[in-house]
């Protein structure tokens, strides 16, 4: 019998858990004294399902049993384990098995002829009879060992942790429980180990030693760019970077096994060991990436609410969510800065049409929009839709921006170096509202502020809301930087597929008004869409032609210090700003 005191450095699983191991396999239940395991050396699900059955006895042991007189005598029945009931039971078990053929640890035993029918019956009965009451007695023997090492019926002691495994995101252990044979060892996930710090501790410190010891010999030491370079190869090998790519037990085993083989074979298997631990770093940073980039989508979607539908999306490196963005769906007041959301005026039209008296006629405007609503002026032509204090219905065709973006979009990452983008996931017909770009409000002191700021990083996210600009001077920009919507990752295009137009709708104030993106061509499904960024600050297209640099001026050294664009459009002007 094993000792009842109990290691201080117990571990311990809860039973209802330990039923979720990853062995998956049925197993027959010893206790039940109605049916006999035909199979011996079955394994359990999990030591905290049931108890795995004892090594059945020999036919041999079985007949020597039958042979000796007092054999209830002889084993060690108390009050606890088995009372008249339990033996009235197996004997009733016996007598119902002894009626068809009875199979026991593989051997049958066929129906007896008639001149020993009775004497062959009872031999049969006894031996069955025997079997099962040993069966039981073991399998009690063995549940009072593991509720005697700590008082607590539902707890099982873990002796060590001898593996590691990873299936479908998820981290299972090897458990090898004390006061049970390495045949059944269970993989338990890591939510079921409760009071295993300590051992996880040493296991894990233990396979780091090991890894760090391989890494110093061999002086291997992988930055982001190489298991970048290594997930890209597996990407164009069409290999998955799932769970099936990592077997960290062969790993390790391979680093011992490097360790204590002759020298002149351990280059090649060296390779393999570099290669597997490539394997194992671009698995955890891609699982990690992911799961940053989907509570990203996520984020940016509960606030969207589906208008428009944001997917996140990167196949070219291990850059996960900024950290430095906020998603807003509308402007954000800076400091100094007051948006009036409620119009002075609004239409009294049942029906907004081109011969109704609507709000873009009391600006002096035609009807903006198709009755498929899509933008019928060009760029550069002021906006005016109904508002809160109009009486048309929601569904007027004057209501557009205000309805939101009803596309599904892509925050993709780009594979020449100009970072996020944003691509269509469904093809968008010319004209059609794609989306706002929103972000933090300014007055014009703080944007020349943050102005000097970006262009020293080579990047800007500040539209100015010239569109009423008077004397030189516009108040107000938009700045994208920290805050924003989907449109803060659009990149740039010299020859783009969206364009910005000016829109009031509450807000009246000709120094506000929103910006809305509108599809110029149509865009293909999967294609990326982009605007200008040039036409942030410019209205006129002879100011646009001073920007265009001739071919000569390109290796100017006063050009050093600007920002190339990398678009690739056919009329490219080289530099953005």
């Amino acid at each position: 019998m094993p000792s009842e005191k109990v290691s201080t450095h117990r571990s311990s699983i809860e039973e209802e858990c330990a039923a979720e191991c990853s062995r998956g396999e049925e197993a027959d239940l010893p206790g039940n004294p109605t049916i006999l395991s035909f199979i011996s050396d079955k394994r359990p699900i999990s030591p905290g399902s049931c108890h795995p059955s004892a090594k059945q006895p020999k036919i041999e042991e079985v007949e020597h049993l039958v042979s000796t007189k007092n054999i209830h005598a002889n084993m060690i029945l108390s009050d606890d384990l088995f009372d008249d009931d339990n033996i009235k039971d197996s004997k009733r078990s016996a007598n119902t098995l002894a009626e068809n053929d009875i199979f026991l640890s593989h051997t049958i035993f066929k129906r007896p002829q008639k001149e020993n029918t009775y004497a062959n019956s009872i031999n049969i009965f006894k031996k069955v009879e025997l079997k099962e009451l040993r069966v039981q007695l073991e399998d009690i023997r063995h549940a009072k060992i593991m509720t005697k090492s700590d008082g607590h019926p539902n707890l099982y002691e873990v002796e060590e942790i001898v593996g590691k495994k990873i299936e479908n995101y998820i981290i299972y252990y090897l458990i090898k429980w004390k006061n049970w044979s390495a045949d059944y060892n269970t993989w338990e996930p890591v939510k079921n180990l409760t009071n295993c710090a300590e051992l996880l501790k040493e296991f894990e410190d233990g396979r780091l030693k090991l890894l760090e010891r391989f890494q110093k010999y061999s002086n291997f030491y992988p930055d982001t760019s190489v298991i970048e370079r290594h997930m890209l190869d597996l990407f164009r090998q069409g290999k998955k970077i799932d769970s099936s790519l990592i077997n960290t037990d062969h790993l390790y085993e391979k680093i011992k096994m490097f360790f204590s083989i002759n020298n002149k074979k351990t280059k090649t298997l060296a390779e393999n060991i570099k290669e597997n631990i490539l394997h194992m770093l671009v698995y955890n940073s891609r699982t990690e990436q992911l799961a940053s980039l989907k509570d990203w989508e996520n984020e940016m979607n509960s606030i969207t609410k589906g208008n428009p539908s944001i997917k996140v999306e990167n196949l070219v490196d291990l850059e996960r969510a900024p950290q430095e963005f906020l998603y807003i769906d509308d402007y954000l007041p800076g400091s100094g800065v007051i948006i009036p959301e409620e119009p002075p005026i609004g239409c009294e039209c049942s029906i907004c049409d081109s011969k109704t008296k609507c709000c873009y006629a009391m600006c002096d405007g035609s009807l903006p929009y198709t009755s498929a609503r899509r933008i019928r002026v060009p760029p550069g032509t002021p906006i005016y839709e109904c508002n809160k204090r109009c009486i048309c219905p929601d569904n007027c065709q004057n209501r557009v921006v205000q309805r939101g973006s009803q596309m599904k979009l892509c925050v993709f990452r780009t594979s020449n170096g100009r970072g996020w983008g944003v691509k269509t996931l469904r093809v968008i017909k010319k004209g059609t509202f794609v989306i706002q770009y929103v972000g933090e409000v300014i007055t014009n002191e703080e944007a020349e502020k943050r102005g000097k700021e970006y262009d020293a990083a080579g990047r800007t996210y500040l539209f100015d809301l010239d569109y009423n600009e008077t004397e030189g001077q516009c108040p107000y920009t938009v700045d994208a930087a920290i805050y924003g919507n989907i449109s803060h990752f659009i990149n740039h295009s010299c020859d783009p597929n969206l364009a910005v137009y000016a829109v009031w709708i509450d807000c009246l104030d000709p120094n506000l008004p929103k910006l809305a993106l509108f599809a110029t061509k149509d865009i293909k499904q999967n294609e990326e869409i982009t605007f200008d960024y040039m036409r942030q600050t410019v209205k006129d297209d002879l100011l646009r032609q001073r920007l265009e640099l001739p071919e000569e001026m390109c290796n100017n050294k006063s050009l050093e210090h600007r920002t190339r664009c990398k678009c690739g459009a056919s009329i490219c002007r080289q530099y953005l700003f």
